[in-house]
């Protein structure tokens, strides 16, 4: 767990959420202090938590992940289900670039919604693509806009996307939309995530109008959605979340340190949440994925390696599943992601050095050949000892353990 300040220089969301964003133009708390510095009561976790990675040099130990929960500020008309001082939970995932921890980070918030009885949670999906895709898409949207110049909103000149105007969203509904203008290597990792998820058996729809609020959002953007009436009309996101690998570097950081994470608000789960459950605390199961061969797997940006298959691909999308069918069942799970510039052969040695340093009881290793005979191998960490077992005995053999 992390806690950061309720109070920071205001320039840690500033320039980070988005000067023309809602948060900043309008919901933020902010005030001068006796000393003359200009300081925020924090709207969101994301910022503090990463000004702090930042500040403590938590980067030089990557991966990193937190979790947090306390109360955020905004100055937004009260209602039912959002509140000006309201209590937010979220996770925040530090070093995984690869395309299986935006799923794992998805799949790990449906987890949190079904212990919390929520199973008529709907997720919505939608990629904002790399740079390249945005500020082609960008180009291709002011051209569109051109033409309506005289009927936009006020908002709207800094913030279409995010328009509630009706008379924008009209607009909008025959624009161009992103997906349209996605570079082969945006398009590739969504595609995988989208397949992942399909064979995890995650439902979800594609929202190309989807873009969230806050500026430093990338790629992977999602929400899990709940129609009910005990919510009000316009709140029915209950969880969401999405990359953002550039935050780090925008603030001051190293560069290249990959990021996600997703929030919720706690008030309005506890609308919906009759009964508190309380997940038990155990030792997790780390999950390991072993390519046949060296090289770097499959990344965001598509290459000439061999590893970038199909078969290596189903080999994540396998490994993912089994993760999945563990946490479904009460299991803490750890998905061990491979870096993309490493061998297999170097990297299985580290993980298992990682999965030991985090206090897993097993580790579970999956190549090619345990897929095709439909087991897994079962490593014990305290007695270094291994088994192979079918994937249908896996929480059975666990529970005898």
């Amino acid at each position: 767990m992390i806690t950061t300040p309720i109070l920071e220089y205001s320039q840690v969301f500033e320039r980070t959420l988005g000067d023309s964003s809602d948060v900043v133009g309008k919901e933020l708390y902010s005030f001068e202090d006796k000393g003359g510095s200009r300081l925020t009561m924090r709207p969101e976790g994301t910022a503090g938590i990463t000004r702090a990675l930042i500040s403590q040099k938590l980067y030089n130990d990557l991966p990193q992940k937190f979790y947090y929960t306390g109360p955020m500020f905004r100055h937004e008309r009260p209602q039912k289900g959002r509140l000006r001082q309201f209590e937010q939970f979220g996770i925040e995932v530090y070093g995984h670039s690869h395309a299986s921890s935006d799923v794992e980070t998805i799949e790990v918030a449906s987890v949190f919604l079904k212990s919390l009885g929520l199973t008529s949670a709907s997720l919505e999906l939608n990629t904002l693509g790399d740079n390249a895709s945005r500020q082609n898409y960008k180009v291709a949207l002011k051209d569109y806009l051109s033409k309506y110049t005289d009927q936009l909103s006020e908002d709207s000149v800094n913030r279409i996307l995010d328009s509630k105007s009706p008379q924008d969203i009209q607009i909008l509904e025959n624009s161009p939309v992103l997906s349209d203008y996605l570079s082969e290597a945006s398009k590739e990792r969504f595609a995988f995530i989208t397949r992942t998820l399909e064979h995890m058996d995650i439902p979800y729809t594609i929202n190309p109008r989807l873009v969230r609020g806050l500026d430093y959002y990338q790629d992977t953007v999602f929400e899990f959605k709940v129609t009910s009436p005990l919510l009000g009309a316009q709140q029915g996101t209950v969880l969401a979340g999405g990359r953002y690998d550039g935050l780090v570097e925008k603030m001051g950081g190293p560069l290249g340190v990959p990021s996600i994470g997703w929030a919720a608000g706690l008030e309005r789960l506890s609308l919906l949440v009759e009964d508190n459950k309380i997940p038990q605390t155990a030792r997790p199961i780390a999950i390991i994925p072993v390519p046949d061969r060296g090289g770097s797997n499959f990344s965001a940006e598509p290459d000439n390696n061999s590893n970038n298959t199909p078969s290596v691909m189903a080999l994540h999308s396998h490994a993912m599943s089994v993760g999945a069918a563990l946490r479904a069942k009460g299991l803490r799970v750890e998905f061990m992601h491979l870096n993309g510039s490493s061998s297999s052969k170097s990297q299985l040695p580290k993980q298992l050095a990682r999965a030991s340093k985090m206090n897993a009881s097993h580790a579970v290793l999956i190549g090619t050949e345990e897929i095709q005979k439909g087991v897994v191998t079962l490593k014990d960490l305290d007695k270094t000892e291994q088994q192979r077992c079918a994937v249908d005995d896996l929480l059975r053999t666990l529970a005898a353990h």
